[in-house]
């Protein structure tokens, strides 16, 4: 999972701790036609020597490779930021420098850019509009995370994966259904033990009739919640959507807007739901619903207090009961994203990652006091130093399920090389 951000800010190639709390990221920026501008992307550094630069990706699945930018191109590529024209940028590489460069040079880059749809530009938006309008036209989602860490696409050998970390053996005499859970959306190969800890309760729990999912939008979707009217598709079988209570949550709070919609397309925090629920149900019809979440406005900082949320609380509450259905709430949800990967100076070591756990674990309490709005402000109000990412799943929740949270697990995947660590839990709620 990477950090979106306009391409290097100058002298800095350090990524943005914003992580899915604005609105829409990728189109905040309206420069002149004449300025070139990167729209958000993946960046990281990689490579030594010669090879030193930068890898560029995206997050929005436009492009669908990824572009190296070799070092010596930085110092060109970070002035595209929608300030200057090529010729400017042209004229201040070749002053700063003391080396000209050849005639169009910069131009001719940026038009490179363009047509890769890397820049915003006519052609990018044209692209972004007409994918998020093919994208509604479909009856199921695609995976789009096969191969990913502990996610195979061949079908046998992801049944053989999701086997390893939750059994499907029932227990004869299994708890009710939960009213809720909290799993992690990191990548499975490094989540394992916290997919495991989740789905291994449900696992000894009655199936529900319908999962409604909340997954983490981490491009900064512009509406707080965002139902996909699709299918989904998994390696392992197709899931089935409630189609009837996505739409009449989206009747009751306003219909999404495509590019909202268009955002479940790339999306990693309920696709890997999915595919547990599709592994754990093999032999048990059941539906889903799946939600992703922006941000949740509020004064405070506590969105329990406002009252547009506690309205489409009440809106899931009233839709679930008239369905008749046994629901189960399902957040996929991660907590902090820390390190030198996310943008920080300092490596991750054992001081470090001690100190991250007590504060993960002070926030996680307010979730078995039942309070999950002061979880939400404990984040918010802090100005999110961690980058937690998954607020608003697990506010959504936590509130929906009500009552205490216990939790199962606590884990942390902390790269070997100190560059990064990203923590996450497993809670149950009875």
């Amino acid at each position: 999972m990477n950090s979106t951000h306009p391409l290097l800010p100058r002298k800095s190639p350090a990524v943005s701790p914003s992580r899915g709390l604005s609105r829409y990221p990728f189109l905040t920026v309206h420069p002149p036609p004449s300025h070139p501008a990167f729209r958000h992307l993946d960046i990281h550094p990689t490579g030594e020597g010669a090879q030193k630069g930068i890898v560029l990706s995206d997050p929005l699945g436009l492009v669908t490779d990824q572009i190296f930018v070799p070092d010596g191109l930085v110092p060109i590529v970070s002035r595209f930021d929608g300030t200057q024209t090529p010729d400017q940028i042209h004229a201040e590489i070749e002053t700063e420098f003391g080396q000209r460069l050849p005639d169009r040079f910069v131009a001719d880059l940026a038009r490179q850019f363009d047509e890769r749809l890397l820049l915003h530009s006519p052609r990018f938006h044209q692209a972004l509009t007409e994918a998020a309008a093919h994208f509604s036209s479909l009856t199921t989602r695609p995976p789009r995370h096969c191969d990913s860490p502990g996610y195979p696409a061949d079908p046998d050998k992801l049944r053989e994966a999701l086997s390893s970390i939750v059994s499907q053996t029932r227990p004869d005499h299994p708890r009710p259904a939960p009213k809720g859970i909290i799993a992690p959306h990191i990548d499975i190969a490094r989540g394992r033990e916290g997919y495991a800890q989740s789905y291994g309760y449900l696992a000894e729990c009655e199936p529900a009739d319908l999962y409604v999912v909340f997954g983490t939008g981490h491009q900064g979707p512009g509406a707080p919640i965002t139902g996909l009217p699709l299918n989904w598709s998994t390696p392992i079988g197709e899931v089935i959507t409630d189609l009837t209570f996505v739409d009449t949550i989206a009747t009751a709070i306003g219909a999404p807007q495509p590019l909202d919609l268009y955002l479940h397309a790339q999306e990693h925090s309920i696709e890997f739901q999915m595919l547990f629920l599709a592994h754990l149900h093999h032999d048990h019809p059941f539906e889903v619903a799946g939600f992703l979440t922006g941000n949740l406005p509020s004064t405070t900082g506590n969105p329990s207090e406002e009252e547009y949320l506690q309205n489409i609380l009440e809106v899931f509450r009233a839709t679930a009961q008239a369905s008749g259905k046994t629901v189960c709430y399902v957040a996929g949800a991660d907590l902090a994203h820390v390190g030198p990967f996310f943008g920080d100076e300092m490596r991750i070591d054992t001081e470090r990652l001690q100190t991250l756990s007590q504060a993960d674990h002070q926030r996680l309490s307010h979730l078995a006091t039942g309070q999950p709005g002061d979880f939400h402000q404990a984040v918010e109000t802090s100005r999110n130093p961690d980058r937690i990412c998954g607020s608003t799943p697990i506010f959504m929740v936590a509130s929906l399920a009500e009552g205490p949270g216990e939790l199962l697990h606590y884990g942390q995947a902390n790269a070997a090389d100190g560059s990064q660590v990203v923590t996450f839990c497993s809670v149950a709620y009875t």
